[in-house]
């Protein structure tokens, strides 16, 4: 069976029009567009399907524009397939947008943080004086030697993005950058000026880190449930201070994007990358990277039926397989009683099942799956329930692994069997 990971498109993939097919079709991301306009005071229908590129291009609304049309993506994936990916990432802005999809914040709130790191680094602009500088056709480590052969390596320019084995992107003063261009060229490589307003990833965001700091410390943030791995680490993210920290370290430091792909290749051992949001670039950069995985895009029209027949099998069995919530009620419905007094059995079997049957009929109803923390919820009252009806030990640890291995959930349910 596939094993797959969703990453996150990052700034750069942005056009007028990005998500328009998605919110005519489906009353989700419409709804979705609605809060994401009340949370920002910005008319996000108009910034994505008909504002002018100038204004869209700007960084302030490029980031919430792009987090909010990645997150729709997703959100129709996950509708459509039910599948759960095995590991999460995305592409410095696409970190947050991964941490969105994965639980760790509220969409209000990664919209909330990528406008306000928008406006942060936009302020740091430096009046054109510094920029940024795709190469390619050099490998990192010749780049590398050339840089540091360079005097102001680390300080007024540095290498922003590991995108893949050959491209890289510069990031630093602008005279430098040109200067070091030539030289790049002489050496082999093709060196391409990026429009952007400054030098993401770099020394001179520092003051962008600073007022991201006081924002990011003012939202709430958990460990999110399906691992999500980190820009600046190229590892799984762990607790909510050290997300915190990562996404304020990964303004002013590089984007290792192929140390990511090799871990999740690697360590994750995913062999499956479906990309969402606007565009292509990151399905690119993973079968440039990785050339023995497949990748598709959400964003590409052409990329769908091949998409359907590759994961065809992953979401039969899936959907073959029973869910948590209905396996834990039927469970509860199996397990024989022996407890006839009438008023313990409403309190530990009738009113924990009506909230068992609840959360299934919700989930059924919006077509969504139930979370870690709503399956360890599930397993705790099949579990009262049970006690409640007079079951063995044995018997409840012979249920609950009936419940994980039917279910494939033996991760979420580790602490159950």
């Amino acid at each position: 069976m596939k094993k797959l990971a969703i990453v996150f498109s990052g700034q750069g993939s942005q056009y007028v029009g990005m998500g328009k097919t998605l919110f005519e079709q489906h009353e989700i991301v419409r709804d979705m567009f609605a809060k994401a306009s009340d949370t920002l005071g910005l008319d996000m229908e108009h910034l994505c399907f008909s504002e002018s590129a100038d204004v869209l291009n700007s960084t302030e609304n490029t980031q919430p524009a792009i987090l909010l049309c990645s997150m729709a993506a997703w959100q129709v994936f996950q509708q459509q397939t039910g599948l759960t990916p095995g590991a999460m990432a995305g592409h410095s802005l696409g970190e947050l947008s991964a941490l969105v999809a994965a639980g760790a914040m509220r969409l209000e709130d990664g919209l909330k943080l990528a406008r306000a790191r928008g406006l942060a680094m936009a302020q740091c602009g430096n009046d054109g004086k510094t920029g940024m500088s795709a190469v390619t056709k050099l490998t990192r480590e010749h780049l590398e030697k050339v840089c540091n052969s360079v005097d102001g390596f680390g300080r007024t320019f540095v290498v922003a993005n590991y995108n893949s084995p050959r491209q890289q992107v510069l990031s630093g003063d602008v005279e430098q950058l040109k200067a070091l261009g030539e030289q790049l060229k002489a050496e082999g490589g093709s060196v391409i000026p990026l429009r952007v307003s400054g030098a993401f990833h770099s020394p001179y965001m520092a003051p962008a880190a600073e007022a991201f700091t006081d924002v990011i410390n003012n939202i709430d943030l958990t460990e999110p449930h399906i691992p999500v791995i980190a820009n600046v680490t190229a590892k799984p993210h762990g607790d909510a201070a050290s997300i915190k920290a990562s996404l304020i370290s990964q303004i002013t430091s590089p984007v290792l994007w192929q140390d990511t792909l090799n871990y999740l290749a690697q360590e994750a051992g995913i062999d499956t990358f479906v990309e969402a949001g606007p565009k292509d670039v990151l399905k690119k950069l993973a079968t440039t990277t990785l050339p023995n995985v497949t990748a598709f895009a959400l964003d590409k029209q052409e990329d769908e039926k091949a998409m359907q027949d590759a994961l065809q099998a992953a979401i039969k069995s899936l959907k073959e397989r029973p869910t948590v919530l209905g396996k834990c009620m039927a469970v509860a419905v199996a397990t024989r009683n022996t407890n006839f007094d009438n008023d313990t059995y409403q309190q530990g079997v009738i009113v924990p099942y009506q909230q068992l049957k609840e959360m299934h009929e919700k989930h059924s109803a919006e077509g969504s799956v139930a979370s870690p923390a709503e399956m360890v919820s599930a397993m705790k009252l099949l579990q009262q329930i049970m006690v409640c009806k007079g079951a063995t030990e044995q018997e409840q640890q012979q249920r609950f692994r009936q419940v994980a291995e039917q279910t494939g959930c033996e991760k979420e349910l580790a602490q159950f069997i």
